[in-house]
């Protein structure tokens, strides 16, 4: 699994995933995505096009920062999952935590609209 920081600007961090979320491809992923949106503080747009399996710990990794961003009025949008990742995510309803989005303007939207 690989992650890369997009844009960390002054309104949003945008970070993309790839590749398994999962117990093996996590390694130190968790801790590194962590830093990079929870220390920010700031909303987070994931784009998630190019994970093509999901396990339980990678659902964690991401409720956590979730979690920790809603402490400062900040929320994580989901960007374009795959068909698999998406059943993964809406079974068990982190679509209610998490707005999954399938277009950037949307999604943009979705980071600055208050829930």
């Amino acid at each position: 699994m690989e992650m890369t920081l997009v844009n960390a600007g002054p309104e949003f961090t945008h970070i993309a995933l790839s590749g398994r979320v999962d117990l093996k491809g996590i390694g130190d992923l968790d801790w590194e995505f962590s830093r990079q949106t929870v220390t920010r503080k700031k909303p987070v747009l994931v784009d998630i096009s190019d994970v093509d399996y999901l396990a339980s710990i990678g659902l964690r990794m991401l409720v956590k920062v979730a979690k920790a961003l809603d402490k400062n009025d900040a929320k994580v949008v989901l960007l374009n999952p795959h068909p698999d990742v998406e059943e993964v995510l809406r079974t068990s309803g982190f679509d209610k935590i998490m707005p999954i989005e399938y277009d950037y303007e949307n999604a943009l939207e979705a980071l600055n609209n208050p829930s």
